[in-house]
């Protein structure tokens, strides 16, 4: 007996990647391999002369309004002179395809491919990962779109929606304790800043050396697919909670090295930079909320006592710490 079944995630053949990659470019396509998946999923397309990454966005994770966001602020960008590797544009414009798959609508997008490598974590790298950061927020102050994001970065999409996703995995798992900690986290952070005179602009939202490569001396950067308006002094935070959550031992200097490399480019006033680490326990919120709310990318096998327990613990370190700085 042949059974119908729902199909949640299906991953789109090399061949239809081949297709639609051709019919964006005039040269030949060699060949097409799966990358990575994701949040989306990314393809790598040999041209004769070029490369390209195809991305096909996740059905239901953004619209054709919110792509079409994305790919304005990547090319106000490169238009500003800022390093972000960009959507191929032959036609005149970059084409936003939509495919039909067997989930449901999908769509993507043919960008160029950023050449050399993940940049390693050291001072000199990070330096210029800073400088990049501040370049993007300086150069990306005049920005607008007609297209709808569909989302800001304020506390409904940092905090709100993610803990709507934890709350009943905690309760299961740890039990109201769990939860009540969470939720004074939360209200702790928005009672310091929501009156904060924060500045808002367009945010990369998650700018980290996963995001970018470094080619003969120079960053490329990518995947903006987190970007919208939002608070700028998330989008330093998010690169001092990669260094502090991967690269503890490098941290102190590294962190120190993106700061001057960032004020090179661009400055964020005190009471900005003061909000720093309660902006790492929102990115904390933010990852885990997402993956929860993701569990196809990430799977379950991860969601378990000693995992939560870790998130927990490290709600209540970064509270001392919180109120220890906030408070001085």
């Amino acid at each position: 007996m042949v059974e119908e079944v729902n199909v949640k995630h299906a991953l789109i053949d090399e061949e239809s990647i081949f297709d639609l990659a051709q019919s964006q470019v005039a040269e030949k396509i060699k060949d097409v391999r799966f990358l990575t998946r994701g949040l989306n999923d990314t393809y790598k397309v040999v041209g004769k002369e070029s490369c390209y990454a195809y991305r096909v966005y996740r059905h239901g994770w953004r619209n054709e309004a919110a792509i079409k966001f994305e790919l304005d602020a990547i090319l106000y960008l490169k238009n500003n002179g800022y390093e972000a590797v960009g959507p191929v544009q032959e036609t005149g414009f970059p084409n936003v395809e939509e495919i039909l798959a067997p989930e449901g609508e999908r769509y993507g997008v043919l960008f160029y491919f950023a050449e050399g490598e993940r940049p390693a974590i050291n001072p000199e790298n990070t330096y210029l990962i800073g400088k990049s950061l501040g370049r993007l927020h300086r150069l990306s102050n005049g920005f607008t779109s007609k297209h709808e994001r569909g989302y800001s970065i304020d506390f409904a999409h940092l905090l709100d929606e993610p803990v709507s996703f934890i709350r009943p995995i905690l309760k299961q798992y740890l039990g109201d304790t769990a939860v009540e900690v969470l939720n004074e986290t939360v209200r702790y952070i928005k009672e310091k800043l929501e009156t904060a005179n924060l500045e808002t602009g367009l945010c990369h939202g998650d700018f980290h050396n996963h995001n970018m490569h470094l080619n003969k001396g120079k960053l490329q950067v990518f995947d903006f697919d987190s970007c919208a308006v939002g608070y700028r002094a998330y989008d330093v935070a998010v690169s001092w909670w990669n260094l502090l959550h991967n690269y503890k031992q490098e941290e102190k200097e590294c962190w120190n090295t993106f700061l001057q490399g960032y004020e090179q480019e661009y400055s964020l006033g005190e009471e900005n930079m003061k909000a720093l680490p309660l902006f790492i326990t929102t990115r904390r919120i933010w990852l885990l909320g997402t993956m929860l709310q993701n569990r196809d990318v990430w799977g379950t096998n991860w969601i378990d006592e000693t995992a939560l327990e870790l998130f927990i613990l490290q709600l209540k370190t970064d509270r001392m710490g919180m109120s220890k700085d906030w408070e001085s």
